[in-house]
């Protein structure tokens, strides 16, 4: 599966409590674009993503694990890049 980070928007940890990492706009297969998607910080260090919510509800939700693994590990990946 084809998936590509198109935009990405850092945020700095100082001023947000240290969770928020950023946001990210994908496009999958070149046909999908899912917008704000977040990246957070867990209290461990790690890096995990939570999909778009409006009024409290998701309004993306991946059916399978490995989909959403595929993503996070996108994301993950182009954010390494611009950081360091």
């Amino acid at each position: 599966m084809n998936i590509k980070v198109v935009k990405f928007y850092p945020f700095s940890s100082y001023h947000n409590g240290g969770r928020l990492v950023g946001y990210a706009d994908i496009e999958i297969e070149g046909i999908l674009r899912i917008r704000g998607i977040r990246l957070l910080k867990n209290r461990y260090g790690g890096l995990y993503i939570q999909m778009p919510v409006v009024g409290g509800h998701e309004v993306v939700k991946p059916l399978s694990k490995d989909l959403t693994e595929a993503i996070r590990r996108e994301i993950v990946d182009f954010y390494k890049m611009i950081v360091v």
